[in-house]
């Protein structure tokens, strides 16, 4: 009997054992899935960045966007909330005659935690701000936090960069 109960004690302890590690196995195999699922779903917010970028589009810049966003720029005041975004960007797109060439953004390093993402990115882009105009450069370097919603995407929360031309 003694042998019996030995055996049940090893036989009970080897069970938790595998059982520890089976989780922490599953549990590293869904953190890679999740991590290439929030990578896919976070270049398809920079892939939407760069066509609202382009087209100069105020609606499309304004949704990638969480409703309680602040976008800081250098010199600039801040923009707190996605209305106030929104409006700026409207302004930018109002100007007559301006035309975006390119505009190419390059992630330097981000960082994913709990729905949470951290971005530094510099970018460069060309634009003129009349048809026929001369083309200028402009460099940059963005600070982003994004924020993850419930249906997967990505949006921007807070933003903090600055221009140079």
């Amino acid at each position: 009997m003694r042998r019996t109960s030995l055996i049940a004690i090893l036989v009970f302890v080897a069970g938790l054992g595998i059982g520890y590690f089976a989780r922490g196995a599953v549990g590293t195999l869904q953190q890679r899935y999740t991590h290439k699922a929030d990578l896919a779903a976070i270049e398809k917010a920079h892939q939407q960045d760069i066509a609202a970028t382009l087209s100069r589009d105020p609606v499309a810049l304004t949704d990638l966007w969480t409703d309680d966003a602040i976008r800081l720029g250098s010199g600039q005041p801040p923009e707190v909330g996605k209305q106030a975004i929104r409006e700026s960007n409207e302004r930018w797109s109002a100007r007559q005659g301006v035309k975006v060439l390119s505009y190419v953004p390059e992630t330097k390093d981000l960082t994913i935690l709990d729905g949470w993402a951290v971005e530094w990115r510099n970018f460069i882009g060309s634009y003129v701000e009349s048809p026929g105009g001369e083309a200028k450069q402009v460099r940059g370097t963005v600070l982003v936090v994004l924020k993850k919603l419930p249906d997967g995407s990505w949006k921007c929360f807070r933003a903090a960069g600055n221009t140079s031309e």
